[in-house]
């Protein structure tokens, strides 16, 4: 199955001796061994609870190095298990926090960066530097799409870029690890000579030695959540910033002699800017499968240990039919969508390791598997929560945690828009293959989805190329839309490869999170 179209892939010069430790995913005693340093390298975050502290124990981890900013293409499966790991311990605040850092940060650098870019994360990483992804904005955010009203416009005279928010509704909105970063990676519409080259990442600092901002950069922290408070969420103005050329991240593009330049065969597009949302939506896919199976896991010892009276005298709460079907379904549940996530990992992987760009076939097998791992991790830790009483309410049970499920469903795309997403790339699949490909399609092992597929786009057809008219379809057959991605989603998963974690069957290890938060955080920030 081919998954990925070539891209130049050079820049190799942060070698393994660089970086962190060999890896070898097919050793059992080298991955429990990492495992192992892993979780005593994270044994403070439970305590962490506000985001002064929560940030100092993550610079801790950065500079222990046990996982490289580069290990995302030399030893992918390990970046994705610490994730994993992560959730075993505690879905909070600072699971986001650590992908923020190793993946939208760094991640975006390796992706996008140039040689001299990707060799400047070891001094990043030497120093335990924090770093944020500047994308969403105050009107579009999540439910919107890829749209940046932010621009980044080339001054020839000077010879940089001047960074600039032309309005509040362009401010960067809910910026993660947003107010305790030093660096960040933004995404700015790039203008030059008046003429806009849509979205590009650029490199800068916000803050200087000392923990100040610099100057032109407004940073305003989100407020108090309802959960993960340990993590700082913030809205960043930039007002005439300047950057240094270097900044404009430039494997794929840059700017030369004051002109826009395509430095690869692959252009500039969604889907290049967009990599790291890839592996972040298969990062917390993965992470909410975990953390469900632990909840489970601890649920479960509960259970076998709480005496209820029965009919026929005293019986096990594990003994109760109605929570041993829950065990039951959510184990093959949960089982299902592992095997299928994993499978999507190993071609994902195989493509970080070249450095190429996921083909359409993979891109959609990530939207299902970020889909469908969350609306499952949802739905069965809301059936088990409906049957073990008052034990769902306590703290220290793991169900204090589950409204992190929600942040996952938004998080890295949500999955409304991956939904649409899906649709909208099998109609257009449709309108492609033409009459003949319909009809064959209606005769195959998925007719169901191709009829769907062929009844969506006729109700859509009277509005053509009309916006308004369009929408007001959209919204009218809006059941049917979400129907259809349902169906690719069940294609997918029926018949994607399968695979195993390399870490094996799921450990619980839960940890509770101490219930203090401190709210003046912010003057416990040092540089």
């Amino acid at each position: 199955l081919s998954t990925a179209r070539s891209v130049d892939h050079s820049d190799q010069e942060w070698t393994a001796s660089a970086a962190s430790p060999p890896f070898d995913p097919s050793d059992e005693a080298t991955v429990q061994a990492w495992t192992e340093r892993f979780l005593d390298a994270v044994r403070d975050v439970p305590a962490a609870t506000d985001p002064a502290r929560s940030a100092a124990v993550l610079r801790e981890l950065v500079k222990s190095n046990l996982l490289s900013f580069t290990d995302m293409r030399d030893a992918p499966e390990k970046f994705f298990l610490a994730h994993r790991l992560l959730a075993t311990v505690g879905l909070g605040g600072f699971g986001v926090r650590f992908t923020v850092q190793f993946n939208l940060f760094a991640g975006s650098i390796v992706g996008l960066g140039g040689p001299e870019q990707v060799a400047s994360l070891r001094d990043i990483q030497a120093a335990g530097q924090l770093g944020c992804f500047l994308l969403t904005e105050a009107q579009a955010g999540v439910l919107s799409g890829l749209i940046v009203e932010t621009t980044c416009e080339w001054d020839a005279a000077t010879q940089e870029f001047v960074l600039h928010t032309p309005s509040d509704k362009a401010a960067k909105n809910w910026i993660s690890q947003g107010y305790t970063a030093e660096r960040g990676v933004v995404i700015a519409d790039l203008v030059i000579g008046g003429e806009s080259h849509g979205p590009h990442a650029f490199l800068l600092s916000m803050r200087d030695a000392e923990g100040q901002l610099l100057p032109g950069i407004t940073v305003e922290d989100m407020g108090t959540k309802t959960v993960a408070n340990d993590l700082d969420n913030a809205r960043v103005w930039f007002d005439k910033v300047r950057l240094p050329k270097g900044a404009m991240l430039n494997k794929f593009a840059d700017v030369r002699d004051d002109a826009y330049v395509q430095t690869t065969d692959e252009r500039m597009r969604i889907e290049v800017i967009g990599q790291r949302l890839l592996t972040g939506r298969l990062a917390i896919a993965e992470a909410a499968l975990a953390s469900c199976r632990v909840l489970h896991l601890r649920t479960e010892q509960y259970a076998r240990g709480k005496v209820c009276n029965g009919l026929a005298g005293e019986v096990r709460l594990s003994e109760m039919p109605q929570l041993k079907a829950v065990f039951r379904e959510s184990e093959a549940a949960l089982d299902q969508m592992a095997a299928f996530t994993a499978g999507v990992e190993q071609r994902l992987n195989s493509c970080l390791r070249a450095g190429t760009i996921p083909d359409a076939d993979l891109v959609d097998a990530i939207a299902v598997a970020k889909i469908r791992c969350i609306d499952v991790a949802l739905e069965r830790a809301h059936a088990l929560r409906k049957e073990v009483g008052s034990y769902a309410l306590m703290h220290a049970t793991g169900f204090e945690l589950v409204d992190m499920l929600l942040c996952c469903k938004f998080a890295e795309g949500d999955s409304r828009i991956l939904q649409q997403k899906l649709t909208r790339d099998r109609l257009k699949a449709l309108q492609k293959g033409g009459a003949a490909a319909a009809l064959s399609g209606l005769l195959g092992e998925h007719r169901a989805e191709v009829f769907a597929a062929a009844n969506l786009a006729r109700k859509l057809q009277p509005a053509g190329r009309d916006v308004a008219k369009l929408a007001a379809a959209m919204d009218e057959h809006w059941r049917e839309i979400y129907d259809l991605a349902e169906m690719i989603a069940e294609r997918h998963i029926r018949t994607g490869p399968r695979a195993a974690f390399v870490e094996g069957p799921s450990v619980e290890r839960l940890t509770p999170a101490a219930t203090g938060f401190d709210a003046d955080w912010k003057g416990k920030l040092v540089a």
